[in-house]
């Protein structure tokens, strides 16, 4: 047998090599390689664990989760999230060549969405269901569809974490992008991300002053106990972000006309303790400026987010207050059942000496119309709602939804989403609150000024900016299905107002509704 020339393929056999030279090479190309491995193992491991199979270059894991970009039926790992990426899928697989008016390629829209965060709940999944039914309807209309929309969906992550990234592999394969996350700054990012690429956008459910073309000048913010570091603040998308969601302080404007008619004077304002989300940090100072009077100012209620028992403690104070109360709900939705709950068991208990309170929020508020993914969630959201206090309008809850299925008019844009989504499968409750409406709106004004240019010719995402910056009040307008949409000079939508409308108690176990509560009050 013949001694071999070197051990394992690496180490030089001294038997072979007796002399002072020794051939070392391959130990030193094998010892320069293994580290190459230990370190692109972990990177490459982060790639594999999410899409194993398949190219491993646009999703990823980060924080956890799986995030990166999809064009269906792949669901990040979410099982509430394979029925609409399927859908997607099949629809982006109908968007052919010639498929709406003869020689016309498809072209693709970018989605650019947190699918997983706590801020968004159970809303997501109606947010995304109804960008898909926006895309069928628009592909189905043969008497204006021009060219046929494939969808590209971006899963930023829980807290965004993902957000440029994702936007900038969107960047270079789409000529649009709706959605664009919630009131945070990284979103803001990511629209500087697009708008560096002359990419348009069009959000659905952000409303945090500063998210337009000049930082919401026109509402004089004050954005002196929000993050300093932050950049929103100072205008967002360049010229390139629209939004068919209302911003805070038009939200907060047609909640005080409510209050004011009937002199119900508003005695607290419930905050985080943390101000370093855009969505409060922005609205405080609005509610201080409109309510707040020289004798009295709004009192503020603080509360941690982090800690539960901080929100009992708020109620606490609350209940101190005798007659009709009213208060503002300044944080985040996730926590308001919470309180409301705090609220109910202690005037169950008799512990409070209001008679009747009237709490008061913006959009976020509409979360409790819908389900929530998360079982713990779920049930304090159930709880509320049945609870005797909440029932009898002890306690009554008082919004200014992005959009609401029981106020808006049964036909126009509102019956064609109602049929895309039965053409579909979706469930119809999910359109209650109000996100797969925002979302629908968002995709039918970017299909909209689509369908405005020529036919067979290169789709710049240049054109369709412009096509979206001409839908103005006395010009063109997008039928959306809560109304014709309209924008101003600064990207905020200005075609309406949105309504106020009261949650009320649901009927033999099934979800509340709603009814407008201005200028008309109507009872549940």
């Amino acid at each position: 047998m013949d001694t071999p020339t070197y051990l394992w393929q690496i180490f030089p056999n001294p038997r072979r090599f007796p002399k002072t030279f020794v051939p070392w090479w391959r130990l030193a190309v094998a010892l320069t390689l293994v580290p190459g491995v230990v370190i692109l193992t972990p990177a490459l491991a982060k790639r594999l664990s999410c899409r194993p199979g398949l190219p491993v270059t646009e999703v990823w894991e980060q924080a956890g989760e799986c995030v990166g970009l999809s064009d269906g039926p792949y669901a990040f790992g979410r099982p509430e999230l394979a029925d609409v990426m399927t859908k997607i899928a099949q629809q982006n697989e109908a968007a052919r060549e010639g498929s709406c008016a003869p020689g016309t390629e498809p072209v693709t829209v970018g989605v650019l969405l947190t699918l997983t965060s706590v801020g968004a709940g159970g809303r997501a999944l109606d947010q995304l269901e109804g960008i898909t039914a926006a895309q069928a309807s628009a592909n189905a209309n043969k008497a204006e569809c021009v060219y046929p929309i494939r969808l590209r969906v971006a899963q930023m992550g829980a807290t965004e974490q993902a957000a440029t990234e994702t936007a900038g592999l969107l960047a270079g394969d789409v000529v649009a992008v709706v959605g664009m996350g919630l009131s945070l700054q990284e979103s803001a990012d990511a629209a500087e991300v697009l708008a560096d690429k002359r990419i348009p956008m069009v959000s659905d459910v952000i409303t945090a002053e500063g998210f337009d073309a000049n930082g919401s000048r026109q509402d004089n913010p004050d954005y002196g106990r929000c993050d300093p570091s932050h950049t929103y603040k100072n205008g967002v998308g360049r010229g390139y972000f629209h939004r068919v969601s209302y911003r805070n302080a038009v939200q907060i404007e047609q909640l005080a006309k409510y209050l004011e008619p009937a002199r119900r004077t508003l005695k607290f304002v419930v905050t985080p303790i943390t101000m370093d989300d855009p969505y409060t940090c922005t609205a405080l100072p609005l509610v201080h400026a409109r309510f707040d009077t020289r004798s009295r100012p709004v009192q503020e209620v603080k509360f941690d987010p982090a800690d539960v028992t901080t929100v009992k403690q708020s109620a606490q104070r609350i209940c101190a207050s005798a007659g009709e109360v009213s208060v503002f709900y300044g944080a985040r939705a996730s926590h308001l059942p919470q309180f409301l709950q705090r609220l109910a068991e202690q005037s169950e208990r008799g512990q409070c000496l209001f008679t009747g309170i009237t709490v008061v929020s913006t959009s976020d508020a509409a979360r409790l119309r819908g389900k929530e993914v998360d079982p713990h969630l779920e049930g304090q959201r159930l709880a509320i709602l049945r609870t005797p206090t909440f029932t009898s309008g002890t306690v009554k809850l008082v919004y200014t939804p992005l959009a609401d299925p029981d106020v808006l008019p049964d036909g126009g844009g509102m019956a064609t989403l109602r049929q895309s989504f039965a053409t579909l499968r979706f469930d119809p409750a999910h359109l209650n609150s109000g996100w797969a409406i925002a979302g629908f709106d968002a995709m039918t004004t970017v299909a909209g000024a689509i369908n405005t240019l020529p036919e067979r010719q290169s789709v710049t995402s240049s054109q369709i900016n412009a096509a979206i910056g001409g839908f103005v009040q006395g010009g063109v307008t997008v039928g959306g299905a809560s109304g014709n949409i309209t924008f101003d000079n600064f990207g905020n939508r200005d075609d309406s107002v949105p309504a106020v409308v009261r949650l009320c108690p649901a009927q033999g176990g099934g979800e509340p509704r709603t009814v407008p509560v201005y200028p008309v009050e109507t009872p549940c």
